[in-house]
């Protein structure tokens, strides 16, 4: 009988920042995409934040009858990337909103338009290496069938590009971020691998299955929270036991910031 574990490691967002002693010049002044519409502008940032959320008031309002009546906030979400063009890249283009009813033909429309923007240029330019990304975020009070924008904590307005980069094993050299990925995954899996161990009595009861884990690296780099869902417990409790023995981390950063990054991690036990 062969025992066997994959395991397929996925990058997830960060929740949160704190204050971080570090050399600015990498990430400020911040990357700043000029759109055609925005090239008199004083400040180009709320100028595309503005056209922007036109077009998402301008979707919701078609929308807005076929809305889940009991949620009360609406929270819009977008990311994108710019291209090698210097264009916003539409496969690297994510939106959402905290409406099942409306999210799907919500989000579909909404990155259709922002992909037609027109970037006219690039200011404070970064190398292709870091590759900012770009969060808008808008929320709005449902309140007889009207929409009442919500003013965001100062960490959630937008002011340009953002460079992320992800934690790190302990002696793993920051590259770029596409190495820094996939070297951590590679990193992770070795973990995962060596301290893999099929659980006796699931191998005796033939249990088998895919465990879905959860975890968060702190912005100390301290592994925690470790979350699982999974056909059986003796399974879960495996999973549990392989990622509590993960060293302390590199933390990820945001504009050079600690932040709290969550991970999921699938490990399918295999018979």
């Amino acid at each position: 009988m062969k025992i066997k574990a994959s395991i397929l490691l996925i990058v997830c967002t960060f929740i949160s920042m704190n204050c971080f002693s570090q050399d600015d010049s990498i990430y400020f002044p911040q990357e700043e995409i000029v759109i055609d519409q925005c090239a008199d502008a004083l400040d180009k940032n709320d100028c595309l934040s503005y056209k922007i959320e036109d077009e998402v008031l301008d979707i919701l309002e078609g929308l807005f009858k076929k809305r889940n009546q009991e949620i009360d906030t609406l929270k819009a979400r977008i990311t994108f990337e710019l291209n090698d063009l210097n264009q916003i890249n539409d496969e690297r283009t994510h939106t959402y909103i905290n409406d099942k009813k409306l999210n799907k033909k919500f989000t579909k429309e909404l990155n259709q338009r922002i992909a037609e923007l027109h970037v006219l240029r690039v200011d404070n330019k970064k190398p292709d290496i870091y590759r900012p990304k770009y969060f808008l975020n808008y929320d709005y009070l449902t309140s007889n069938n009207q929409l009442n924008k919500i003013p965001l904590d100062s960490n959630f307005i937008f002011k340009g590009g953002v460079i992320e980069e992800v934690p790190l094993f302990p002696n793993q050299t920051r590259v770029n971020a596409q190495t820094d990925r996939k070297t951590f995954n590679t990193l992770m899996q070795l973990h995962i691998g060596s301290n893999f161990v099929y659980p006796k009595e699931a191998i005796a009861k033939k249990v088998s299955g895919r465990v879905s884990i959860m975890f968060l690296v702190d912005k100390e780099g301290n592994v925690g929270n470790i979350k699982t869902k999974g056909p059986a417990p003796i399974l879960e409790n495996e999973a549990r036991r392989i990622i509590s023995l993960l060293p302390k981390l590199q933390p990820g950063r945001q504009n050079g910031l600690p932040v709290k990054i969550p991970y999921s991690i699938p490990i399918n036990f295999k018979l």
